[in-house]
């Protein structure tokens, strides 16, 4: 199998497996548990397979990483952009919305790697970008329009689509943070260090947070398996299938297969939390992915000018 195709089919399962992650994190909601403490677990459950993973990885090349100062800091800042911080907050507001909604409101993110990139790297934007970031905020409108209507400002609504807008944003730094290490450590080496920094985040968040480790254990059993299934099927598959689509096609062909995931997490929506959109939501959606994926086919984020 050539090396396009096999990152075309990394690409698409990481995205499947990824979507998975808003319906175990809905799942586990009906125990009350609080996010931190199910991002603790979800990571606890993930940390073996990340630590053996690297143990094997580091024997089996006997090569050490290469990196400089500089490097090494925007590996901190990537890894707890992307696995700590954009986490906690899609967790946030997975309490208040639904995991459609979730998923087409995160799925904007690709906007906001093209305006950083613009203010970064001094990108230049074209057109037909500019056609499709316009067109995809007009999309997240169409979505909020029933809340804009009504003006529930102070509905729960409001409080997730802000953690999401933020878990949004944290998230596009993060793909600019990964497309400069990724060739430089590959993609096996810098999500194990990633993860590996993440789960050390979590864990000092929660021990700050809490008054006893003893709240960990007192979860009803579901929330464990739901946090399990979470770690596995929802995180250590797809975070190795997407930095290897990454570096096999390229992070603008990866991100324009990702353009399932909203429809995904749809679907699984539908099927096992009984999650409905409206008709105008669905206009919305369908606009917002549309959109979003002219934007990742017309545009390839130009990462080099950074250095």
């Amino acid at each position: 199998m050539n090396p396009i195709r096999k990152g075309i089919i990394f690409a698409l399962l990481g995205t499947l497996f990824f979507s998975t992650k808003a319906i175990f994190v809905k799942l586990a909601y009906q125990y009350d548990v609080d996010p931190i403490t199910l991002l603790l677990l979800r990571m606890l459950f993930a940390l073996p397979f990340y630590s053996g993973l690297a143990v094997w990885y580091s024997q089996k090349v006997k090569s050490s990483i290469h990196l400089s100062k500089r490097d090494w800091l925007l590996l901190l800042i990537t890894a707890l952009l992307g696995y700590y911080i954009s986490s906690f907050l899609d967790f946030k507001g997975l309490q208040f919305i639904g995991a459609s909604l979730e998923r087409l409101i995160l799925f904007i993110f690709p906007s906001f790697v093209v305006i950083m990139s613009w203010i970064l790297f001094k990108e230049k934007i074209q057109k037909s970008v500019y056609i499709a970031l316009i067109f995809s905020y007009i999309g997240l409108l169409i979505v909020f329009s029933s809340q804009l209507l009504e003006l529930q400002i102070g509905e729960d609504f409001w409080k997730g689509a802000g953690y999401i807008l933020l878990c949004a944003v944290t998230f596009a730094l993060f793909y600019i943070g990964n497309q400069w290490l990724i060739p430089k450590m590959g993609a096996f080496s810098f999500t194990n260090i990633s993860m590996l920094i993440a789960c050390l985040a979590v864990i000092i968040h929660y021990v700050l947070q809490i008054d006893s480790w003893t709240e960990l254990f007192e979860c009803s059993w579901p929330v464990y398996l739901y946090a399990a299934l979470m770690a596995f099927v929802s995180t250590v598959i797809p975070s190795y299938f997407v930095s290897y689509s990454i570096q096999l096609i390229g992070a603008s062909k990866s991100s324009i297969i990702s353009s399932f995931g909203p429809v995904s997490t749809i679907l699984l929506a539908y099927l096992f939390l009984d999650e409905r959109l409206s008709w105008i939501q669905v206009v919305g959606g369908i606009l917002i992915i549309v959109s979003i994926t002219k934007l990742n086919i017309t545009r390839k984020i130009i990462v080099k000018k950074a250095s």
